[in-house]
């Protein structure tokens, strides 16, 4: 039973945690205008009616799915948040720190897509260059590798998940409060300021974590647990051709 819920749990823990995060900024920005339930007049006193009448627990559950609607919408997945950050030119200051890959992937993936050039490779007309390539475009499959490991290794994918959600969420947290930050040093205190490092600290842990995730996907494709399309289809190009093949080129113009 909880085995089924975590995976539930964890997609909405992210949400949640950014709709929070939201509406406590914007409480921080425009708390003060919000007047107090002796001085609401119109929709915002109907608002206080309809709360006394709809009881604690009522109110409770719509401001939580208002909150967890809120962060849905503002979430931002891993592929959309380094495509922002390279826009920003972040990686380009510690290229290693902002990788989604770790050493070991990349170097078991360069080995991995080198031996579907084996013919090439011992006639010397396959190069690095090559292996690289393939590379990239086996990591553009990992979409593909996560379902095929959803219908055939669940196991396999509830471990990545798991990386997956823990990279979500403290990616989303760590980006998001950023904000925070500035707004109580405005309004509080300036020490408050050094809450950025705490976000920064997240967002790498975050990065660690999408590392590890997507580690998990590339043993899977290296192990064979699950087949890259694009590697198969580069390997192929090694086979022999039948003996009866035709090959079909273009036709020549009788004009």
């Amino acid at each position: 039973m909880l085995t089924s819920l975590l995976p539930g749990f964890r997609h909405f823990r992210t949400p949640f945690a950014l709709g929070v995060l939201f509406a406590f900024q914007v409480w921080i920005l425009i708390g003060d205008y919000v007047p107090s339930r002796s001085e609401a007049q119109g929709f915002i006193e109907r608002v206080y009616v309809l709360g006394g009448v709809a009881g604690s627990a009522a109110v409770t559950a719509a401001i939580s799915f208002l909150l967890y609607l809120v962060g849905d919408i503002i979430r931002l997945s891993s592929n959309q948040m380094m495509r922002i950050l390279w826009r920003l030119k972040f990686p380009q200051v510690a290229p290693h720190r902002f990788a989604t890959l770790s050493a070991q992937s990349k170097a078991a993936l360069f080995e991995f897509a080198s031996t579907a050039f084996k013919a090439r490779k011992d006639k010397g007309t396959a190069s690095d260059e090559d292996f690289r390539k393939l590379r990239d475009e086996i990591v553009l499959e990992f979409t593909e590798v996560r379902m095929g490991l959803i219908a055939n290794h669940l196991d396999v994918y509830l471990e990545h998940d798991r990386f997956d959600a823990e990279a979500d969420f403290r990616l989303n947290v760590g980006f998001y409060s950023v904000s925070l930050w500035p707004l109580l040093a405005w309004f509080w205190t300036p020490w408050t300021l050094l809450g950025v490092f705490a976000s920064v600290v997240l967002f790498g842990n975050g990065l660690k974590a999408l590392r590890d995730a997507n580690e998990i996907l590339v043993q899977a494709i290296v192990s064979r647990i699950v087949p890259s399309r694009v590697y198969l289809d580069e390997a192929d190009r090694d086979l022999p051709r039948p003996s009866g093949s035709v090959t079909i080129g273009p036709r020549r113009s009788a004009r």
